[in-house]
């Protein structure tokens, strides 16, 4: 066998924000002033409600924290974007690169007490694969996982993968408890995940808390420094700033990029923002005429001013305009795909959006204002979106209001709880009920095999994975494919090249800004991590109690 373990760490370790992050004050507990103390808890603002915390039926990214919490990976992205690892110690390729063998840490148990070994491991791969998780068109070409011993893991596959342990580091192929599985089932895991983390889950009260306390066997010899941790769901932006100045809570995410300013002239206060590779992005039901003509969704592109929505829902420097399709910088392979003189891909272009209607055979026929097909029905859809859920997405959803108004198409916006949100836009084609839906899209591999894979792929129509759009073409499943297998560094970037270019030939959503990620603190609070895949790690977070006191903060 070939030692891979540092070449295919290349394959998620791109992202240019490196620098950005240590500007942001991204430090380690162990950088922090002061010794780590130990107890408290930490409570924490997050936006989404969870609708499911079994991570085989559900990726949404409200569910993550929970899971690096409670459920561990064999590997995961540091702030540098780079693989290390986890469960896993190291890992070899074979000649043929058709077999990954992974070295196991050793000493590590569940929290029902049941061993972390290399059974364990064989046993969550090859059940995503029997029972098809949501997440298996990630692992396409896997054909077996088998224990060779007690702590060493074999993945064979049919191919070289070249994105696979990348993809390992995606928080929903964490490992769970065969032993609690089997007793629970999917629908027990669904509201208890038994993991092997730093934090054990001990309650959810659905849509508005997730309990942890802390997990006195970590492997990680004198972590976590808190008792427990609470996440408590805030959909509110207001709310949730409001509740960390008055110390409500020590923690919120998805603040207003307009509260910003306010907040950091707060000394009891700490803001920091990264770069992320999350975008806005609008379902486009292609199920659903006209969705199903290109001109129509080019010319639904060309409609929004994403320069205009980056200042008016953004402040200015809270997201930035779409310079490619689905990838943001970061990601392995990226390119900017604008046009010379273009200030983004589909530039704001009102005109050419009716000429692209008119030529797919829409247009004002009797003057009113409102867009006719030809048999003088009106151009109009629904528009659903959530409140909160991420910063912005109702104030997005607003200006695509009045953009596609303002050429003639009506929109009629649908608000909707979190949860019901989530579950509604997961379902299969002839079940969704959805026109358009206002969703964000991060990469938390850091790597295109993720969107190629698990967004855009015709095998990825929802449940199986993310295609919510019920979106297919040959050509970007052909792509796929072949970067899929293609372990050759320039050979894959080129193929990634050529799968953003046919998505900008074919447009299968609206793409809208990419955001950057912020969290606000209270200052008393050391060691928690911002993550530029939209993950906020508390492993290593611990609290200054006598500064917490000082703020006059007790509970």
């Amino acid at each position: 066998m070939k030692t891979k373990h540092h070449s295919r760490r290349r394959a998620a370790a791109r992202l240019t924000g490196a620098s950005m992050l240590v500007a942001a004050g991204i430090v380690s507990a162990t950088a922090q002033e002061g010794e780590p103390q130990y107890g408290g808890q930490l409570i924490y603002a997050q936006s989404g409600e969870k609708f499911s915390l079994f991570p085989g039926r559900n990726t949404d990214n409200g569910a993550q924290d929970v899971w690096l919490n409670a459920c561990e990976n064999l590997v995961e992205l540091n702030e540098e974007s780079e693989i290390v690892p986890v469960l896993a110690e190291s890992w070899e390729t074979s000649e043929d690169e058709k077999t990954v063998t992974f070295k196991l840490r050793e000493g590590v148990e569940f929290h029902d007490g049941t061993p972390f070994d290399a059974e364990a491991v064989a046993f969550v791969f090859n059940e995503a694969k029997a029972q098809d998780f949501i997440y298996i068109s990630l692992l396409e070409g896997f054909d077996r996982a088998e224990a060779v011993s007690e702590h060493e893991v074999a993945f064979h596959l049919e191919a070289p993968f070249a994105a696979l342990i990348p993809n390992l580091a995606y928080r929903p192929l964490c490992i769970f408890s065969p032993t609690a599985y089997q007793e629970l089932g999917e629908e027990g895991m669904a509201t208890q995940i038994v993991g092997t983390g730093p934090f054990r889950h001990t309650d959810w009260v659905k849509g508005e808390y997730v309990l942890f306390e802390r997990n006195d066997n970590y492997w990680k010899e004198g972590l976590p420094y808190l008792d427990s941790i609470k996440m408590v769901v805030v959909p509110d932006p207001s709310t949730r700033t409001a509740m960390l100045e008055r110390g409500e809570v020590d923690r919120a995410v998805s603040l207003s990029d307009f509260d910003i300013p306010r907040l950091e002239l707060n000394e009891n206060i700490r803001v920091r923002t990264v770069p992320s590779t999350r975008q806005f992005y609008v379902v486009l039901n292609h199920m659903v005429e006209p969705f199903d003509d290109v001109l129509v969704r080019r010319a639904l592109n060309h409609a929004i001013d994403k320069v205009g929505m980056v200042q008016a829902v953004f402040a200015g420097s809270g997201a930035t305009v779409p310079k490619a399709p689905t990838l943001s910088e970061g990601v392995y392979g990226y390119q900017d795909m604008r046009q010379e003189g273009e200030d983004s891909i589909f530039p704001y272009d009102p005109e050419m959006a009716q000429s692209l209607l008119q030529e797919a055979g829409y247009e004002d026929r009797d003057g009113d204002g409102t867009i006719e097909n030809a048999d003088g029905e009106d151009l109009a859809f629904t528009l659903w979106t959530r409140k909160g859920s991420t910063k912005g997405d109702y104030q997005v959803a607003q200006l695509l209001q009045s953009f596609l108004g303002e050429i003639g198409i009506p929109i009629e916006l649908v608000v909707m709880e979190a949860a019901a949100f989530s579950s509604a836009v997961s379902q299969a084609p002839d079940d969704a009920e959805y026109e358009m839906a206002l969703l964000s899209w991060g990469i938390p591999t850091a790597d295109p095999d993720e969107p190629m894979m698990y967004f855009t792929h015709t095998k990825a129509w929802k449940p199986a994975g993310a295609n919510r759009m019920f979106f297919s073409s040959e050509e970007l499943d052909r792509l796929a494919d072949a970067a899929h297998t293609e372990t050759d560094e320039d050979e894959r970037k080129e193929l990634t090249r050529q799968w953003m270019a046919q998505l900008l030939e074919e447009a299968p959503v609206i793409y809208l800004p990419t955001l950057h990620l912020s969290l606000g603190t209270r200052s008393y609070v050391h060691g928690d991590r911002i993550l530029a895949v939209d993950n906020y790690p508390a492993t290593e977070a611990w609290i200054d109690h006598e500064e917490m006191q000082r703020q006059g903060i007790s509970r």
